[in-house]
């Protein structure tokens, strides 16, 4: 990304967030002012004249509930502008009329949700390319038309009186065009029509007051990097406002620029692995170090006689209506990924906590009625009050198949192709134009080539004139179907976070006023027989947890198998027992490269060369890890003997349908039915002196009480609590990183 002068661009590929300087310190305690939450929110899918999107209203209506449900955004102050009304006029019509509404306490939110480009720069602001940056409205590229500009836009907001306002723009200008019927970038052509910009209204930045101080801007890629759009979560989406509807509706009620920001980082990491791209458009922020940690979203106390109904809520939330049946109908379920396969935890009206392990049951999606969701009780029936409160416990299932596209390939190759992935790929589908594909095939010469959704990156190559490429493109997509499954083992409902990274990297800190998020895969090599070991061949994670944990690493490999990493049986006993971990420490696993560690073992990358896909689970109670270890460590001991795809497959797929079944059941077990020895004594109790050498990393306390038979799997363990007392609601979450193993 290229930096500009202290008058950065509004109009960027993503996201800008400009915030008032924080108070001095002689206030910082006081209450932030009473105010109105202000939103106006723009997609456009259908263009005049330029090529549709699929995914710009979903993207503005999923934000619109995350705003109501869980940030308190009254729904009556919430704009939306979409296709034929958000022509040029209309668009700035709705900018004025916040310019007029607005008051010095308010907050105001806007979102943009369409196609991005450029115009020549006529004033000489934009000094490293000398193009302004531009949002293209729905009559945009029509006669007598121009786009919006950057210089534009910021002279309207520099007018808002509001307290704090965040603007988001998912569009991007790099004009990168994709393959995919379904994948799409939101970028035209730069506008040639110069003589359409020349008139002064359009240039007056340099007579507009700009504090530098007072911004925070966040991108979905890079300035020569794609913004994308398709289908993800259930339906079509910008990656970029997926994520970041994702992060917000789980960050803290505090949650600075940086907080969000890792957000989105982890989100496009889980879309990078489904859609089998080696990298992914690289979110990038910057901010003054001042703003950087502050509060991106300050909540304005609200006056005593205007408190809504619909008040901040720890998550976004999901009306949901009794059905005579006994069954749940989630009213708008579609806005928040209630597609058929996910689970939902029931609350009561008026609900705003959503405690784990505390919801009134747990209900999986059946059907679709419309945009709501008919949704089953998994265990006994539940009374379901009108007006009760549904949210995201776990996504749907990967697909039964792979979805695969065949490209513009001759007949008589085109059926052979069909023919060796009916024999060979049997959990293969090979979809039509105008259904979402995984993954594209297209034939070179004589060279078979898959390449990712969006078509635009190249996955394997495989020569025709080997017998062995029908295995290996079955492989391939075996090994992506594995990692898929692995990643709908996510809880957006989480309480707790952890993070996940490749050791000695960048953790996010500032440098200067920007960050690079780390979406691009980490690069090793396979280690060879007596080669020192080196941070090139030899794997270590940096990871940390928000809550005191138990941490278990997945690893689906080259070969599509789904391997235990850690707690492993070569870890020293000191070596954190049980995976467990104290909250905010970063830990080091293993803790060395040099033999003799204390760690106790090495993570080596061996043959095949290929992708891995890795996968952090904390949670917070001993049953949640045990449960995720025995399922993975019995799919290892089948996935060893299975040679062909569709049994590889087949075996992962049983194993983390078992273990969704298992987290289901941990999750409603009841309040005091199994003892939970972790969050008393890693909380209340001192650490235990070290034994080992000052470098070594401390063990954490033992249980406060003899621990149960821990290799019983949920199903029947055993209740061990004492009568009356309550063992902690198990709470869980999960990271991922993808890794390119060269040879």
């Amino acid at each position: 990304m290229t930096h500009r002068s202290s008058r950065t661009a509004i109009l960027s590929l993503a996201l800008i967030a400009m915030l008032v300087a924080p108070p001095s310190p002689s206030r910082a305690a006081d209450p932030p002012p009473a105010g109105i939450k202000r939103a106006l929110l723009i997609g456009i899918n259908r263009y005049q004249v330029l090529p549709t999107l699929n995914g710009s209203l979903n993207d503005i209506e999923t934000m619109r509930q995350v705003l109501t449900t869980r940030w308190g955004f009254q729904p009556q102050h919430v704009t939306m502008l979409t296709d034929q009304a958000a022509t040029r006029t209309g668009i700035l019509g709705a900018f004025e009329r916040l310019v007029q509404e607005a008051g010095p306490s308010d907050m105001v939110y806007v979102h943009y949700s369409g196609h991005g480009s450029q115009v020549e720069d006529l004033n000489g602001d934009e000094t490293d390319d000398h193009l302004d940056e531009t949002l293209v409205p729905h009559d945009g590229r029509t006669q007598g038309v121009p786009d919006i500009t950057d210089d534009e836009l910021e002279a309207i907001v520099a007018r808002l009186k509001a307290r704090s306002i965040l603007i988001v723009l998912d569009s991007c200008h790099s004009g990168t065009a994709t393959r995919s019927l379904d994948i799409l970038t939101r970028s035209v052509p730069k506008d040639t029509r110069t003589e359409l910009y020349r008139p002064s209204g359009v240039q007056t930045r340099q007579v507009v007051p700009v504090t530098a101080t007072r911004y925070v801007l966040m991108t979905g890629a890079a300035a020569n990097q794609e913004a994308l759009d398709g289908p993800v979560g259930g339906r079509y989406h910008g990656f970029f406002s997926y994520s970041l509807s994702r992060s917000m509706g789980t960050a803290g009620p505090s949650a600075s620029p940086r907080d969000i920001f890792s957000g989105v980082e982890r989100e496009m990491k889980r879309i990078q692995s489904h859609f089998g791209r080696i990298s992914m458009p690289e979110p990038q922020l910057e901010a003054p170090p001042a703003l950087m940690d502050a509060p991106l979203l300050p909540a304005p106390s609200e006056p005593a006689n205007g408190v809504s109904a619909l008040g901040t809520a720890r998550l976004p939330w999901i009306e949901v209506k009794p059905q005579k049946s006994g069954e749940a109908l989630l009213l708008n379920g579609i806005l928040l990924g209630a597609t058929p396969g996910s689970t939902w935890a029931l609350y009561p009206p008026n609900e705003t906590h959503f405690e784990p392990g505390k919801s009134l049951g747990l209900f999986t999606v059946t059907q679709m009625r419309g945009r709501d969701a008919v949704a089953t009780p998994q265990a006994t029936a539940v009374t379901i009050a009108p007006g009760s409160r549904a949210v995201a416990f776990l996504p749907a299932a990967s697909p039964e198949r792979v979805p695969v596209r065949l490209l513009d390939i001759p007949k008589d190759r085109r059926e052979k192709i069909e023919q060796v992935l009916r024999e060979q790929g049997r959990e293969v589908q090979i979809v039509e134009p105008g259904q979402p594909a995984q993954f594209l095939v297209d034939v070179k010469g004589n060279q078979l080539q898959l390449y990712s959704a969006d078509g635009l990156q190249l996955v394997s190559s495989f020569a025709l004139d080997n017998a062995q490429w029908g295995s290996g493109l079955a492989l391939v997509l075996s090994r992506s179907a594995n990692a898929t499954d692995l990643l709908t083992l996510d809880n957006p409902s989480a309480q707790i976070k952890v993070d996940v990274r490749i050791a000695g990297t960048l953790r996010r800190l500032a440098r200067g006023i920007a960050v690079v998020a780390d979406t691009q895969p980490a690069q090793y090599r396979i280690r060879r027989e007596g080669e020192p070991r080196t941070a090139s061949n030899s794997l270590q994670l940096e990871i940390q947890a928000t809550a005191d944990s138990y941490l278990t690493i997945v690893d689906v490999d080259s070969e599509g198998h789904l391997n235990l990493l850690f707690p492993t049986k070569h870890q020293q006993p000191s070596f954190y027992p049980e995976g467990r971990v104290r909250a905010g420490d970063v830990v080091t696993i293993p803790d060395s490269l040099q033999s003799g560690n204390h760690a106790g073992f090495h993570w080596d990358y061996a043959p095949p060369a290929g992708t891995d896909t890795v996968h952090v689970f904390a949670s917070t109670d001993l049953e949640t890890a045990q449960a995720i270890r025995q399922r993975v460590t019995a799919t290892s001991s089948q996935g060893a003997v299975a040679t062909a795809m569709v049994t590889t497959r087949s075996v992962v797929t049983s194993s983390v349908t078992n273990l969704r079944q298992d987290l289901s059941r941990i999750a409603t077990r009841g309040l005091s039915s199994v003892y939970d020895p972790t969050p008393a004594a890693l909380t209340s109790q001192p650490a235990a002196p070290p034994t080992q050498a000052p470098d070594a990393p401390a063990p954490l306390p033992p249980p406060a009480q003899p621990q149960t038979n821990t290799h019983l799997t949920p199903a029947v363990a055993q209740a061990t609590a004492p009568a009356g007392q309550a063992a902690s609601a198990a709470d869980w979450t999960a990271a991922s990183l993808t890794i390119q193993v060269e040879p």
